[in-house]
């Protein structure tokens, strides 16, 4: 029985499932334990990452042993990553859709090259200083889908719930102890807005729906970390084996979720594409599947990395990049496009990995993924959008959070006088400047101990003849820090009489 297999440790098989089901449910917490608090480990874990920032950035981000001693840990165990503990490949695990899967379809095994070309090409570009690939990295996703739709998504849900609830005298006080548990420990204390949320969940969506196609089809054939991890398990120490006792029952075929193991080839399996599941020694009938020191390299199959591979990688490299440069002229006219403190444009270029983690850590949710207008180059780097939210005076959570070092983490001190823009005031859309009606908001709400907004006061006509007091607004260009709380509370519709400019 498959309770009783032994394998070379020992342990018997359903032993080995619940450590891995349970190393699962653990790593996912831990994503999500890193996530709540805006943790950069999770993509300082991150292996390719880490050396595509490298190669851009030409310089080593920070904590780069974390992602060193991950590719050790590939070199002895090959793919375990995204058997036990990658989040994307536990979800794609838990969301399956082995019982509604119309059937089983067939998908040509050169298609494993797919991911393959992707990784080549995320390098190349990485060589021509651009990052814009590391958009594919499964971990980038999984933090930008979390961060602008589930999280924001979840807390909608729970204030209308509350706000539902709310109206019954007897739930009022358990709910405002719920929400003193939950914010800001679960949930943000500001309802916050992403207008692209909506895209991240869509393609995080199409990929566990790619499930019903075949199992984890986005490991097999797109994955860019996944074939990263797979080069590595092809020299791999522990690796599956079968021995001569094989019966080829093909149950061992039917039940691998990444399709690797062909009873053609005597029932052997690829270790690149092995995500060490054990779930082939748990259906062997005869016990002659294991997991063990395998010191030669494995063979190279047509669909890894050789040449037409490689050159085809190269080539979507060299033609991305080149087309990411074609739009940087557009990007660097634009006034508007605000970033992070201390984080210049050249970074977002050559150091952002679109990794979603200072969309985060926001607590105003004042930092964007930029959109196609910012230029193909920066296409999902970090913008500050004040209309949306501000950047907080006391606050220089992006930096510290950010895993590359792209938003510099700058001392508190240092981050109030760190400019990032300068507002200026729209005189024919100002309430005061233009229609004679008193407004100080923009006043009021500037943090700069200094105020870089001053009023001047003038006398002005009332439409009954007589004269009033009337405060204009100006700015201090030198005392402004273009933190954009004046443009977030300018009560003016549409958009803002003051604004920031870079």
């Amino acid at each position: 029985m498959a309770a009783e297999k032994k394998n070379t440790a020992g342990w018997n098989t359903r032993s080995w499932l619940n450590l891995r089901a349970a190393a699962q449910v653990l790593a996912f917490i831990g994503f999500l334990a890193l996530f709540l608090n805006a943790v950069p480990l999770l993509m300082r874990l991150d292996p390719l990452a880490v050396l595509a920032n490298f190669i851009s950035g030409r310089s080593l981000p920070p904590f780069a042993f974390i992602a060193l001693a991950m590719i050790v840990l590939a070199l002895i165990f090959g793919r375990a990553w995204c058997g036990w503990l990658c989040p994307m490949g536990t979800l794609l695990d838990w969301l399956s859709f082995n019982k509604w899967r119309p059937g089983k379809i067939a998908i040509p095994d050169g298609w494993r090259s797919v991911k393959y070309v992707i990784l080549i090409a995320i390098i190349l570009a990485a060589v021509f200083s651009n990052l814009t690939l590391m958009i594919f990295d499964p971990l980038t996703i999984m933090v930008r889908t979390f961060a602008t739709a589930i999280w924001p998504g979840l807390d909608l849900a729970v204030n209308a719930a509350e706000s539902l609830l709310n109206n019954v005298p007897a739930f009022q006080a358990p709910l405002a102890r719920f929400d003193n548990a939950v914010r800001p420990l679960l949930l943000p204390t500001t309802q916050l807005s992403y207008p692209d949320g909506w895209l991240f969940a869509v393609i995080l969506a199409g990929i566990i729906l790619l499930n019903l196609l075949t199992e984890r089809l986005w490991c097999r054939y797109i994955c860019p970390l996944g074939a990263f991890y797979g080069l590595a398990a092809k020299v791999s120490l522990i690796r599956r084996r079968v021995n001569e006792s094989c019966i080829k029952c093909k149950l061992c075929e039917d039940t691998c979720p990444t399709g690797t193991i062909r009873r053609d080839k005597a029932c052997s399996s690829d270790p690149g594409e092995c995500i060490m599941c054990l779930k082939c020694m748990d259906s062997c009938p005869c016990s002659t599947s294991d997991f063990g020191m395998v010191l030669s390299a494995a063979k190279f199959n047509s669909y890894d990395p050789v040449r037409r591979q490689l050159f085809l990688g190269l080539g979507a490299g060299a033609v991305l990049a080149l087309l990411f440069r074609l739009g940087l002229p557009i990007k660097q006219r634009n006034p508007y496009t605000i970033r992070p403190p201390g984080a210049g444009e050249q970074d977002m270029t050559t150091v952002c990995i679109r990794c979603g983690e200072c969309i985060k850590a926001c607590p105003t949710g004042a930092i964007q993924p930029s959109q196609m207008d910012k230029g193909l180059e920066q296409f999902w780097t970090p913008v500050i959008v004040p209309r949306i939210g501000f950047c907080q005076y006391s606050c220089n959570a992006c930096g510290i959070t950010c895993p590359v070092s792209a938003i510099p983490a700058l001392p508190l001190a240092q981050k109030k006088v760190t400019p990032i823009g300068r507002a200026f005031i729209d005189r024919d859309r100002c309430l005061p400047w233009a229609q004679n009606t008193p407004c100080i908001v923009c006043e009021e709400m500037c943090p700069v101990p200094r105020k870089a907004i001053q009023l001047h006061t003038v006398q002005v006509k009332r439409e009954d003849g007589g004269t009033m007091a009337l405060q204009l607004p100006t700015v201090q260009a030198g005392r402004c820090n273009g933190c954009g709380l004046c443009e977030y509370k300018c009560p003016v519709e549409g958009e803002a009489a003051i604004r920031v400019m870079a």
